[in-house]
């Protein structure tokens, strides 16, 4: 065989895989005021469906703009009024369709999704769009969005799959009393187009079915974090719950990486007077030394001085609650390690892990603690579509 056929047949088995699974409801542009639309199809044919009562076949050549107009949708189809609408929906033909969506405004661009999409009169003058889509072209969408210019790792693409579907499967109905199943910020999980880069779906496509599941067979809760700065932190120390495979994890492996290191200044005067304010008598020597020699060099801390780091990290704006203080002149140097609350799996330790030749499923059991992956097959046959 041929390295072309060869080539078309994994295209076309990728088609397929993607074809036949369950779909899921996602609200896209849920963020941004959305008033005006134009959708073309970029790959494939689509059936546009007006109100059930009215379908016409539309390809590459074909512009739809759809804007709100009093309770109804004005729909028009290459510049031409086609009709009034309380439901629009572009129905995606054959084995593999993308469109390409413009909600006509300077800060927006245009994207494109997967399949098919739904579109709603909404508050206001706005209107909804919901991409209705299949599963794992969703969870490739939501990969690529939020990790693929991180590497071209396939190995890393795969975990990541395989987190976006745990975070799927345990909060598929988050939205389900407005109409759909998630929506599109990271609320929910970021999801800003469809996958084009081709480690991003070989990842999806090598990671069907697979789930984690802590010691007990249940699937986890796949928290992540960008570095943990040589050291992750326990569920219970961040958010008073503990959790069996949220423990902290000795991690060399974020070490050096983009995010391990940081720091950022306060003056003296300031970080003192944040701490009056939390109730402290600063004038006691004792005291005011504790805060300005604040030392996590020999492992992280939930507190410093009683007050929860957390509860400093978001006040200041800090990348991390992993920070040792020294006095700088008139300020506090906070030298600080890692990006993100230092929960389960650090991303970047992750990459570093594939890249250095270990398996997913490695990582996995590195990061949660007695953890597995495993497959699923029927996971997802409680969906409705």
């Amino acid at each position: 065989m041929t390295k072309i056929k060869v080539l078309l047949f994994c295209i076309l088995s990728i088609h397929c895989f993607f074809a036949f699974t369950q779909n899921i409801n996602v609200r896209i542009f849920s963020n941004v005021k959305v008033e005006e639309m134009e959708f073309v199809p970029s790959f494939g044919n689509y059936i546009l469906i007006i109100d059930s009562s009215f379908e016409q076949k539309i390809g590459r050549k074909s512009k739809i703009n759809i804007e709100k107009d009093k309770d109804s949708l004005t729909v028009k189809l290459n510049g031409e009024l086609l009709r009034k609408a309380k439901r629009v929906e572009f129905l995606a033909q054959g084995l593999k369709a993308f469109f390409k969506i413009d909600i006509k405004t300077k800060k927006e661009k245009e994207r494109r999704y997967d399949d098919n999409l739904i579109v709603l009169p909404y508050k206001d003058k706005q209107i909804m769009l919901i991409n209705k889509v299949n599963i794992d072209n969703y969870i490739a969408g939501v990969v690529q969005s939020e990790a693929g210019g991180a590497t071209d790792n396939v190995d890393f693409f795969k975990l990541q799959a395989i987190c976006v579907r745990n975070y799927l499967y345990t909060n598929m109905n988050k939205h389900l009393n407005e109409g759909f199943n998630l929506c599109d910020d990271t609320h929910c999980q970021a999801y800003l187009s469809r996958a084009n880069k081709p480690q991003v779906i070989q990842g999806a496509w090598n990671s069907k079915a697979e789930v984690i599941v802590d010691a007990n067979g249940n699937i986890i809760e796949t928290l992540f974090h960008a570095n943990s700065g040589g050291m992750t932190v326990s569920a219970e120390d961040v958010w008073q719950k503990p959790v069996d495979y949220l423990q902290p994890v000795t991690d060399s492996f974020s070490i050096g990486m983009k995010d391990y290191r940081w720091e950022h200044f306060i003056k003296i005067r300031d970080w003192l007077n944040y701490f009056k304010g939390k109730g402290m008598n600063i004038k006691n020597d004792s005291i005011e030394n504790a805060l300005l020699t604040f030392s996590q060099q020999d492992g992280r801390k939930k507190d410093i001085m009683g007050i929860p780091l957390t509860t400093v990290r978001k006040d200041f704006g800090l990348k991390s609650t992993f920070f040792s203080v020294q006095k700088w002149g008139g300020e506090v140097k906070l030298d600080g390690r890692g990006y993100g609350h230092g929960v389960g799996l650090s991303q970047q330790g992750a990459i570093n892990m594939c890249e250095q030749g270990y398996e997913y499923w490695q990582v996995v059991e590195f990061y949660y603690k007695g953890a597995k992956v495993v497959k699923r097959e029927d996971i997802f046959n409680q969906l409705n579509n």
